[in-house]
């Protein structure tokens, strides 16, 4: 993983090929989100620059402008395929390692400023749900890579939802005591 980071860091990241890859796979994400919530998608488009759009029915929704930059896809795709294909150990750390690392490399390159689809979803939206959901996506993904399995990130999953039940009642506490009754 450390090397892949450090070769798309060095030459990868100014190839086409890894922003053509990266791209393909946040517009991928675009029509997949857009289809599974019945949002007729109208137009996929993939320039070998890293450019890219999909083109759907308006309205959109928050989810589908922010998936791409907290869901993995090409990583969940090589899960199910490293499953399927049953590799030995060693070649399914590897594989998975080089894919988390070129996934995670095309999150961060494309979160910046200047993003359309943060503008769409409304940018305080975007700033304090974002952070949170890439940690999320991301600790899953470390919990898997750890050979805890999905019994792993259904128990990071059920502390993370006892701790924002914990938050959520001090928070309505807080309130009560605010407002004095």
């Amino acid at each position: 993983m450390i090397l892949v980071v450090f070769l798309w860091s060095w030459r990868w990241r100014h190839a086409r090929w890894g922003r053509f890859i990266t791209t393909i796979e946040h517009e991928c994400l675009h029509a997949l989100i857009g289809m599974l919530t019945l949002i007729p998608v109208r137009e996929l488009k993939v320039r070998e620059d890293g450019s890219g759009h999909v083109l759907f029915e308006p309205p959109g929704h928050w989810l589908l402008y922010l998936a791409p930059y907290f869901i993995p896809l090409l990583l969940l795709i090589e899960v199910g395929l490293i499953g399927l294909l049953k590799l030995p150990n060693p070649f399914e750390e590897a594989a998975l390692g080089a894919v988390m690392a070129l996934t995670l490399m095309g999150h961060i390159r494309q979160i910046h400023p200047r993003q359309t689809d943060f503008r769409h979803a409304g940018i305080l939206f975007t700033t304090t749900f974002l952070p949170t959901a890439f940690l999320l996506c991301y600790s899953a993904v470390f919990s898997l890579m750890n050979q805890e399995g999905p019994s792993g990130v259904l128990a990071m999953g059920q502390v993370w939802a006892d701790m924002a039940w914990t938050d959520a009642q001090w928070v309505w506490e807080t309130g009560l005591h605010w407002l004095g009754l």
